[in-house]
């Protein structure tokens, strides 16, 4: 049987795959490549998150300005979109 797993070594030579530690059985051959890219420190990642989102609330908002006076009616929206498929006949 073959199993498969994506994740990172650790300093201390532990396994960690999908934030849990994966235990290799003794006495198995194993293929490890070893790729560029690196763990990112989680506090980094939170950070650039935090950015990004608020980032793209500023543009939602952005939006909802231009669009304030534009009322949508879904149905008919629908209905056009049925009737140029040809389903609404």
């Amino acid at each position: 049987m073959i199993q498969a797993y994506q994740g990172y070594f650790q300093e201390d030579g532990r396994f960690i795959a999908n934030n849990r530690i994966i235990k290799i059985p003794i006495n198995r051959r194993v293929i490890v490549n070893i790729l560029e890219d690196e763990i990112i420190n989680s506090k980094t990642a939170q950070t650039v998150d935090k950015k990004e989102i608020a980032k793209r609330k500023k543009m939602v908002k952005s939006l909802k300005g231009c669009l304030a006076g534009y009322e949508v009616d879904l149905a008919q929206i629908r209905e056009e979109r049925i009737a140029k498929r040809g389903l609404l006949e």
